[in-house]
């Protein structure tokens, strides 16, 4: 896989605000929350765990969907809320993009919530819209794992618990001010560490984790029109 801004993004020694806005584009995939693998506690208070790998599962998407990407690394605020009216240079920046689309990429492991991946629209109102990108994830996992029934990594793929009914998933994103701003139509994707995370090997995906993300792109690509 390739990653446009890797490098940047391994840099596990200073709080990095990476942005790619296109103009032309009306999704943006945002990840306020990324470290590298191994950078388990961010120098944020109120949002002190980070969720490890997950800007490269968006910059992958980002460049793949040739959208805006928005990424805070390591940082210092929690930068999809809002600060007693005081917005962050992520929602600042999210706010100029002006998109029709905001997906944002998160990671689980600390609290795990009892499902594999869960999606938020923000509210449950908006249930409709999660719903629509789950079943489409599960449309297009199940069609990988009909064609590749041999390969181990769509067999874990295929296993993966997804769950986007609003009033039972824990990672609600109510208090994301990003998420819950009805200026576009938001994804709150949270993902587990086993795709996210290679035991002992820093700063990479692994293989079922870079195959998903693919998946997840197809789905986003359909979803978001």
């Amino acid at each position: 896989m390739i990653f446009l801004y890797s490098e940047i993004l391994k840099i596990d020694n200073a709080s990095i605000f990476v942005t790619n806005i296109k103009e032309k584009s009306n999704i943006v995939i945002g990840v306020p929350h990324h470290a590298p693998s191994g950078t388990i506690r961010m120098p944020c208070d109120s949002h002190p765990y980070s969720d490890e790998n997950a800007g490269y599962i968006g910059d992958y998407i980002a460049e793949k969907l040739k959208c805006s990407f928005l990424c805070a690394c390591n940082y210092f605020i929690d930068v999809n809320k809002n600060h007693n009216n005081n917005y962050s240079d992520y929602y600042t920046a999210l706010e100029k993009c002006s998109p029709k689309y905001l997906v944002e990429i998160h990671g689980h492991g600390i609290e795990h919530s009892g499902n594999d991946i869960e999606i938020s629209s923000g509210c449950k109102e908006d249930e409709k819209y999660a719903l629509e990108l789950k079943e489409k994830l599960e449309s297009i996992i199940h069609k990988k794992w009909s064609e590749n029934k041999e390969d181990k990594d769509f067999c874990k793929i295929k296993d993966l618990n997804i769950n986007a009914n609003f009033n039972d998933i824990y990672f609600k994103a109510t208090k994301s001010s990003t998420i819950v701003d009805k200026r576009w139509r938001s994804y709150h994707i949270e993902l587990p560490v086993m795709l996210r995370i290679v035991l002992h090997e820093k700063n990479k995906l692994p293989s079922y984790g870079e195959k998903f993300t693919e998946i997840l792109y197809e789905a986003i690509k359909n979803v978001c029109k």
